[in-house]
């Protein structure tokens, strides 16, 4: 396991070579992306502008979060930005540690209600066999993609889903990704994190 740091360059690097191994498959022309609030909106963002087909996609926002990216808010974030980077590297490893063994030992919590945009669902109805892309930062559990995907599928069963994402952080997720930079339990630490610390 291994923890990388990217800055708002090697982010933009990393978005590209994701856009780059989407792109390299010839047989999805996706009707929609769907952006996985927060850090997926980020990664989206900069994955469209090394997308060429993107042009011809609509892009709709989804928001879920997970309850400890809740937690790190507040007085928390504050403390997380004092800490030397090595210690905040042993406490994102021992946190996706934590999240393995409490998959092992519980089943997975309820699925959350997602609310599918209305121009989404428009699709999905309208279209047979619509092609949608989802996007986010990372795979942890993959309780969130997951439900979004069912959701999805839900609307419009014969829905063709695909996620790409940055990495998936853990062996065993409740959903595995068909596009990734990486899939062997590194952990990104983004611009954005709570615990990003410019160097």
């Amino acid at each position: 396991m291994q923890v990388l740091t990217l800055d708002s360059a090697a982010f933009d690097h990393h978005a590209a070579k994701l856009a780059k191994i989407v792109e390299e498959d010839p047989t999805d022309r996706f009707d929609a992306i769907v952006a996985v609030r927060r850090g997926g909106a980020f990664v989206c963002d900069a994955f469209c502008r090394h997308f060429p087909r993107s042009r011809y996609e609509t892009r709709y926002d989804v928001t879920l979060q997970r309850p400890s990216t809740k937690r790190k808010t507040g007085i928390l974030s504050l403390i997380l930005k004092c800490l030397p980077l090595p210690v905040l590297d042993l406490m994102r490893m021992g946190e996706s540690v934590m999240l393995t063994l409490c998959r092992k030992i519980k089943a997975p919590s309820e699925t959350p209600i997602v609310e599918i945009p209305e121009g989404l669902a428009h699709i999905l109805k309208e279209r047979e066999s619509p092609e949608i892309l989802i996007i986010d930062d990372a795979i942890d559990s993959g309780d969130t993609l997951f439900a979004i995907a069912e959701t999805l599928r839900e609307t419009n069963e014969r829905a063709i889903v695909r996620i790409a994402v940055m990495t998936e952080t853990t062996g065993n997720p409740r959903i595995r990704s068909d596009y990734s930079l990486y899939r062997n339990k590194t952990l990104i630490r983004f611009p954005w994190s709570n615990d990003y610390k410019k160097r």
